[in-house]
């Protein structure tokens, strides 16, 4: 849905305008509750949405502890709290885990 998306009333035939139609949210099923902006008369929308694909290469990033290959890589200073015992810059789930959980069962004061 697009800032220009609009629906008919089903009743006066009314062109309403749905730019903040999802603003509350959308049910599971994708239906919403309307009420005419002219009538006034309250109808069912069912909200359709269009597959939208795009690509990117696959980029694996190696640990610095472990040198395992990953596409999650955790980052210093793109990742918070980040232990102190971790030399380098660029660990997989695993070997940050690993430190974060040692450096909370000393109490370390991990920076924040």
């Amino acid at each position: 849905m697009n800032i220009y998306d609009t629906v008919d009333c089903p009743y006066c035939g009314y062109e309403n305008d749905m730019s903040h139609a999802l603003t509350d949210g959308l049910s599971d099923d994708n239906k919403l509750d309307w009420e005419c902006q002219k009538c006034d008369e309250e109808f069912e929308v069912t909200v359709e949405f269009e597959p939208s694909y795009s690509a990117d290469k696959i980029v694996y990033h190696e640990c610095d502890k472990c040198g395992t290959k990953t596409r999650n890589i955790y980052k210093r200073g793109m990742v918070f709290p980040f232990p102190e015992s971790l030399e380098g810059k660029s660990f997989c789930k695993s070997c940050w885990a690993e430190a974060y959980l040692k450096e909370c069962e000393k109490g370390s004061n991990i920076k924040l």
